[in-house]
Formats: structure tokens, sequence, C-alpha cells
């Protein structure tokens, strides 16, 4: 049957031709013409219309992997001058890609696939809402997670691009099938040619060369190239893009294509790129390039676990550098990142590879050190580490033209089978270390458990401290000042005394420096003042109280203030009030204590220079910040009887103060020859336990009130004063 047709068909044809030649050659005509019709038609619409689409959304994707750079891009940057530079960036690539669905839309018309357009649209939208509530929320740059892999917002971009890859697969297929149909229609129409061309081989045989050669296999080379593209393969030639036809539109919208879609490769490449090299900062040190406290607590539980089942011992290693803040402030923080970063390089240069070295922040790092599971031979590999150690760290480092030397104090922690965790361990390192920094610096300590005893005390007596403060159980003892010319009390120096509940009498030079490292200074003075105002409100007009202030609080400029509010509040004339302050107060920010000083006076407080002959004791502190008085230093009053040093210092000291016209006070004096000899040598008034110890606020009142004061005080008899 099929024979039959074929034969038919061409028995027709031949028939045809055979007589009429030139309806025959018309019909060819009219027949190739209307086939060149059809075919230049759907060539057009392909080339305009689907290869343009396809353009279209290759740069809509290129749009949406260059809006998430900026976004990677705005989490890097560090000041919000790049951040806002970012932030315009990406709105204009939104506004971009806007537009261009808005043309692709608009270019397909009815063709358009409408559901996938739909499900992009809508992934771009809560993808646009996600990245600006991000930058809403983060207006100073510190919220970087979303710029993170695996992020609310990287999810979103990752289904926008989803959605995008979805649709130019599904517009390279319809382009491929309309492809096809030009293809389909070129063979029908071929056929149908072949059918009325029987009587004219040579004019069709001539059409179907030039339809070949100008049109089928140009289409062939654009399908294939579509398919190559579509395969990944971009590093092609595009046929055909010198011709001015449709073809060659055809040909120049492929290249297009494929350029966009190189483009777009490179920069999913940079994308990964640059996510590779967060996770790389992630994970390291920025400055030395050593792993960060995050990888070395990984690691930590990692070994730990191991020396759980006995297969290793591990030990902590946490160093901090010595003199390292010195060195920062003295000559600059680029001179401390080159000792940092040579510091890091020796470290690692000292210990073995399976050892992991890691800057934990600031001048600290800390080593896990991978031992054998017999613990006396790690202990002694570990001791030679050390050693190692604090030899490397101590050579001298040079930096452009200076030579810095820098030491290091190495706390050491064992892991043992019954380890506990990582952080138990690293305390353990910590508390070694601060032993080590307690015995003189650039050693090591191993950790014991009294060491951990003692930190754990420290610290409940920082918390009874603080306690003790607020709740004013630190109380002010007063021990009198003798006017030695007029035999009589002139005053008491109010001394702070902690009697604490469990451990009795704890001295000022314990919880004091306790007090400094907290903080806690302003308080305890204000305490002190508070509760000494209240006592003195209770003695004669003419007897002053002094209360002693700490180097720290001449730092805080509200220092005048905060005084004169106490004293106005407690009923205290500033008249009846001296402040003690030592030298090192003044040395440490000389003209913000002349401004505090200068409030002091005009407020008409008396200023007293506390332990002259210890500190710097210059001419210029005497004379341009006006003191009001001169505290002598124990230390020479006690030892003037045997030392002629220290009796020639104090004649020097009171030979300035009496030119000076400034009174003396020397404290100390437990001996009663001392006081005729300082009295002959000019000085004004005494202190010490011969005259009284420091005593309750209700004993100095018992004492005033007993007929001792203000009469005369026999001041160089065998105990002039009780301490009731």
């Amino acid at each position: 049957m099929r024979r039959k047709r074929l034969r038919l068909s061409i028995f027709l044809r031949i028939a045809l031709i055979s007589t009429s030649g030139g309806v025959a050659v018309a019909i060819l005509v009219a027949g190739t013409i209307w086939a060149l019709t059809i075919v230049n038609r759907n060539t057009a619409d392909l080339a305009n219309k689907w290869l343009a689409g396809t353009t279209l959304l290759g740069q809509i994707d290129n749009g949406i992997s260059a809006f998430r750079l900026d976004e990677d891009y705005r989490a890097m940057m560090p000041d919000a001058g790049s951040r806002a530079f970012a932030d315009a960036l990406a709105e204009g690539q939104a506004r971009s890609i806007s537009a261009m669905v808005q043309q692709y839309a608009k270019l397909l018309g009815d063709d358009v696939p409408a559901p996938e357009l739909a499900r992009f649209n809508a992934a771009w939208g809560a993808y646009q809402a996600g990245h600006d509530a991000w930058v809403a929320g983060d207006p100073n740059g510190t919220d970087n997670v979303e710029a993170t892999y695996g992020s609310r917002l990287d999810e979103e971009f990752q289904a926008t691009d989803g959605a995008i890859d979805h649709l130019v697969e599904l517009q390279g297929r319809a382009g491929l099938a309309r492809a096809a149909t030009v293809n389909r229609i070129r063979r029908d129409d071929m056929i149908g040619a072949l059918f009325i061309c029987a009587l004219g081989p040579l004019i069709i045989g001539f059409l179907i060369f030039r339809l070949r050669r100008d049109i089928i296999k140009p289409l062939e080379h654009i399908t294939r190239t579509l398919s190559q593209l579509a395969a990944g393969q971009h590093d092609i030639q595009i046929p055909g893009r010198h011709r001015s036809d449709e073809i060659g539109a055809m040909a120049a919208a492929c290249e297009a294509f494929r350029v966009n879609v190189l483009e777009l490769d490179l920069a999913h490449a940079e994308t990964r790129e640059a996510k590779e090299q967060a996770n790389r900062l992630a994970r390291h040190d920025a400055l030395t390039g050593l792993p960060n406290r995050r990888v070395f607590s990984a690691n930590l539980e990692e070994s730990l676990a191991r020396a759980r089942n006995g297969v290793a011992t591990y030990s902590v290693m946490l160093l901090d550098l010595d003199g390292f803040k010195k060195i920062n402030d003295l000559q600059g923080h680029h001179v401390g990142d080159s000792v940092l970063c040579e510091s890091a390089r020796r470290l690692e240069a000292a210990v073995r590879k399976q050892d992991t070295v890691a800057r934990l922040g600031g001048d600290e790092f800390a080593i896990i050190v991978e031992g054998e599971a017999d613990l006396p031979r790690h202990l002694e590999a570990a001791k030679r580490l050390a050693t190692r150690l604090l030899t490397a760290i101590r050579q001298p480092i040079l930096v452009g033209d200076n030579v810095v030397n820098v030491g290091v104090s190495i706390g050491i922690a064992i892991a043992r089978t019954d380890a506990a965790d990582g952080d138990a361990l690293l305390r353990a390192a910590d508390i070694a270390m601060y032993r080590s920094k307690q015995a003189g610096r650039n050693t090591f300590r191993f950790f014991e458990q009294s060491m951990d005893d003692e930190m754990r005390a420290r610290e409940a007596i920082e918390r009874d401290l603080t306690l003790a403060i607020t709740e004013e159980k630190i109380q002010p003892y007063f021990q009198p000042l003798i006017d030695i010319a007029g035999h009589r009390i002139r005053g008491f120096e109010a001394l702070a005394r902690w009697e604490h509940p469990e451990h009795g009498f704890i001295a000022p030079d314990v919880f004091v420096p306790i007090a400094e490292h907290l903080g806690l200074m302003p308080e305890l003075t204000a305490s002190i003042l508070r509760q000494a105002c209240r006592e003195a409100r209770l003695w004669p007009d003419d007897i002053n109280v002094s209360v002693n202030l700490s180097p720290t609080e001449f730092k805080d400029k509200r220092l005048p203030e905060r005084l004169l509010a106490i004293l106005h509040e407690e009923g205290l004339m500033p008249s009846r009030l001296e402040v003690e302050i030592t030298e090192t107060a003044l040395v440490a920010d000389l003209p913000a204590a002349r401004v505090i000083l200068s409030a002091l006076q005009a407020m008409d407080i008396t200023i007293c220079l506390d332990d002259f002959g210890t500190g710097y004791s210059s001419l210029f502190h005497l004379h341009e910040l006006k003191i009001d008085k001169v505290k002598i230093d124990r230390s020479f009053v006690q030892s003037m009887l045997r030392d002629d040093g220290s009796e020639k210092i104090i004649d020097a000291i009171l030979s300035l103060t009496n030119s000076l016209g400034l009174p003396t006070v020397a404290e100390g004096i437990e001996d009663a020859t001392l006081g005729p000899l300082l009295a002959k040598k000019g000085c004004t008034f005494a202190q010490g336990f011969h005259f009284g110890k420091a005593m309750t606020g209700a004993s100095a009142l018992a004492l005033l009130k007993s007929g001792l004061a203000p009469e005369r005080v026999e001041v160089f008899g065998p105990r002039a004063v009780s301490a009731a």
C-alpha cells in the first residue's frame, strides 16, 4: 500500500510536470516562495522572540548573581560608606532585574510560561524582601550571618536562582522546539517541492542546494550550538554571525547568549571563591593566619575525646606576651601587629605538625600538645617544649629600625583521661598562666588544684567585697593627727577597715588592690567618706578628717562634684575635709590632675601629698599644683635614728617645705624620741602608733570628749593617746 501511494504520487507529479511544464515551474516558484516565507517568518520569530527571550533570562540570571555578590561585598565592608555603596549597587541591580522581567514578559506575549514566571517573581520578591529586612536591621554592618552560605538569605537566593534557571531551561527547550518546527516545515516543503519539481530537477536541485547551504546548515549549526551551550560547552564558535539576514541576527543572539552564560559562570566561580575565602577567614585569624578560637575549641574537644579513650595524653598551653601593651602604646599598633605575626611564626616553628597553635585574641595564644599515654614522659616533653617556646619568644624582634624585646608567660594544663571539658581545661591553663605572671613573668607553670582553690577564694573575696562596699560593711577607723607645736589633736585620718564575717579583719593592702582591679575605688571612697562625715559632724568644728584618694579616681573629671555632693548630703563643711593623694596619681595625667586639684581647692578642700619622698618628689608638683600639705613617708621617719641617709632626706624635705610655707606631717612615729627631734627640724604635724592606733568612730569621739582634746596633748610622753 505504501509503495503504491509513493508510485502514484511520483506518477502524478511526473504527469503534471510533463503536461504542463510552465504550470509546474510556476507552482515550483510559488511553492518555493511560500515555503521560504514560512521558514523566514519562523526563523525571524525564533531569533527575535525566543532567542532574545533566552538572552534576557541569561541577563536576569547574571543580575541575580551580581545582586548576591553585592550582599557579600556589603558584609565584608568595615565602614558605613562602603556598605552604603554596596547597598546602592544592589538597589540598581534590583531595578535592572525588574525591568528585564517586564521586558521578557512583553517580548513573549501570549507565549510566556506564566506559571514558571510567576514562580520566579514570587521567589525574587521574597529574596528582595529578605534583603531589605537584613539591610534595615543591620545599619552598622555587624550582622554578617545572612551573607554566609546556608543562611536564610542564601536559601532565598538559591530559590530565586533555581527559578530563573528553570525559566532558562524552559526557554531553551522552547527555542529548540521552534527550531525543530522550522526544520519540519523545511522538510515538508522540500518533499512537496520534489514532487512538484519532478520536471525541473535542476531548478529543484539548485533550490535545495541553496536552501541547504543558506538555511538548513546554518540552522543545524545554531541548533547544535544551543545544545552545546545547554551541555555546558561555552568555548565554541557561533557560525553565521557575519550575515545580515535573519540567520545572522539569530547567530548574533546566540553569541550574546553564549557570552552572558560565560559571564554568569565566571560570576558563579567568583561567588564560590568568595565563599571559600569567607570560610577561611571564619576559621583563621586574619592577622597571623593561625587557627582562631573556634577552630581551637573544636580541635580541643576532639583531643579530649581521644584522651578519654586512653589513646594519648594532651596538654593545653596558654601563652600571654609580656610587655605587649607597652609596645602598642609606645611604638604603635603596626609594630605590635608585626610582633604578633613574628611570635606566631616562632610558635609554629617550635611545635610539631600534630600540635595545634591558635591565636585566641589580643596577645593571647594557645597550643594543644599531643603526647604519649605515659603521663610522666608527657610532662617532661611539655617542660621541654615550654622551655623552647620561652627561648624562641625571648629572641629580639626586628621591626623596621626598631629592635623589640618581648617575653611570654605560659600556663600548662594536662588533659587526663577524666578531663571534664575544653572550657574547664582552658580555664585551668589560664589560672596557671596567671600564676606565671605572678612569679615574675617569662616563665611557665603547670596547673595545680591549689591554684584553682586560691583563685576561687579570690573570686569569693571579690564578691564579698562588692557586697561589703554596698552595705557599708567596710568602715572608717580614725588615727589622730597631732599638732606638734600646739600639743593637740588637729584631726583624724580615716582608714578603711573590713571585718569579714568569716575571715576576720582583712588588711587594706589585700582588699584595696582588689577594689582597684574591679574598678570599685570610687564606690569605696564614697562609702568611707560618707561614714567619716557622719562621725566628723559630732567632733568640734576645728577637728578635720582626711580621706585617701586612689590614683584611678583622678581619671574621673567629675571627682570634685562627687565629693562636694557627699559633703553636702552629709552636712560637713568642705573646709574640714583633707584629701590625701600620691604623686603616682599626679604624673599619670598631670593636666587632668591640675584641673581636679584646682576645683577641690576652690571648694576649700585641703590637698595633702602623701608618701612624699618615695615617688617623684618633684618641686614642680609642689609649686604648679599648689599642694597644701606634705606627708613624709613612714619609711624615712622610722629609720632616721639609725640611717643618716634617711635623716638627710627628711632634712631636705623639711627645708623645702618650710621654704615654701607648706605644713608637713611625719607619719609612722612609734618612738617617743622621734618627736623632739622632728620638732626641732621644723615638722608641723605627727601621726603614728605612739599617739594612737586607728580606732572606731565611737572611740575617736570618746577620746575627744575625754579632755585630751582640744587641750594640750603630751607629745613626748610614753604614749600620748590611748587607742580606746
